[in-house]
């Protein structure tokens, strides 16, 4: 997001979460290619571990230059 200064903003759009100690989480947003294979089980939470999966993705999309994973039929 840009102020009206042209500054930039950052925002969560209020889809974010404070999780507590070891607590768990069953929503699911988020871009496919960045999402851990913890968020593709329904049955089961998952934690900010998840996070990191998702910011090592990031590094590695911005090193390489495309998102590993990436198969021929995408």
């Amino acid at each position: 997001m840009i102020d009206e200064k042209g500054y930039l903003v950052l925002t969560d759009f209020g889809i974010s979460k404070i999780l507590k100690d070891q607590s768990e989480t069953f929503s699911f947003c988020g871009t496919p290619e960045y999402t851990a294979p913890e968020l593709q089980d329904q049955d089961d939470g998952y934690g900010y571990m998840c996070d990191w999966w998702s910011l090592g993705i990031l590094c590695y999309e911005m090193i390489i230059g495309f998102v590993p994973f990436k198969s021929n039929r995408d």
